[in-house]
């Protein structure tokens, strides 16, 4: 009798295993392998498209398909953010950014990271008179700008060629007192660059949702 009801035992937990797995493959999830199409509809359905100048093929240029399908978002983030690998070096994607942190060197570095961030918020952050300065010799690096018709003046820490990443609070104050409905976003490669990009808060939680885990940039 233990012997029969110890083997209904194990039969029953085999048939609660099987039809977990079953539920499980029937529900993919953003760390199972997907096409690159379907993994771009998943973006845009959150708010980050391809532009209208280019088609899912265009991200092929710079990977073969294999690595776009790979278990996880990180390359189709990163194909998204990109600009094309030619002139005239249009974005990919309006609002959604690959960016390397180790981005300064001159005059004019600064000043293309503020002109990018307003791009990104499609007009929800009004920062106009963008000016910089950058000598790494000296130590100096600042950039300033007009918001809502007041000046403004940010002084960056100076370390070799590596952005000051406080100061990208600048924009997140900024964007929270012009749009309080968007945000801007960061997604962490795990290495010297990143993903920025700026979305809907609802457009953020849906990201969650799907597992892709996009967290307000701070």
């Amino acid at each position: 009798m233990k012997i029969l009801l110890l083997i209904l035992v194990v039969v029953l937990i085999i048939v609660i295993l099987f039809v977990l797995n079953g539920r499980r493959r029937g529900r993919p999830s953003a760390a199972q392998s997907l096409t690159m199409e379907h993994k771009l509809d998943i973006l845009a359905d959150c708010g980050l498209s391809l532009s209208d100048a280019f088609k899912p093929e265009d991200l092929l240029k710079s990977w073969g398909r294999e690595e776009y399908e790979k278990p996880g978002f990180d390359i189709v983030l990163v194909g998204l953010g990109m600009t094309e690998e030619q002139e005239p070096w249009r974005n990919h994607c309006v609002n959604l950014w690959h960016f390397d942190t180790e981005c300064i060197e001159d005059d004019g570095d600064y000043k293309q990271i503020v002109e990018r961030m307003v791009e990104m918020a499609q007009g929800s952050l009004p920062i106009v008179n963008i000016q910089d300065h950058v000598d790494v010799e000296k130590e100096e690096a600042w950039f300033s700008f007009t918001f809502q018709g007041k000046e403004a003046r940010v002084d960056c820490k100076v370390e070799d060629d590596w952005v000051d990443s406080t100061s990208f609070m600048t924009f997140v104050e900024l964007l929270e007192k012009s749009d309080p409905a968007k945000v801007f976003v960061y997604y962490d490669l795990g290495g010297q660059d990143c993903i920025i990009g700026c979305i809907s808060k609802d457009q953020l939680k849906k990201l969650n949702s799907q597992r892709i885990k996009f967290v307000p940039l701070t």
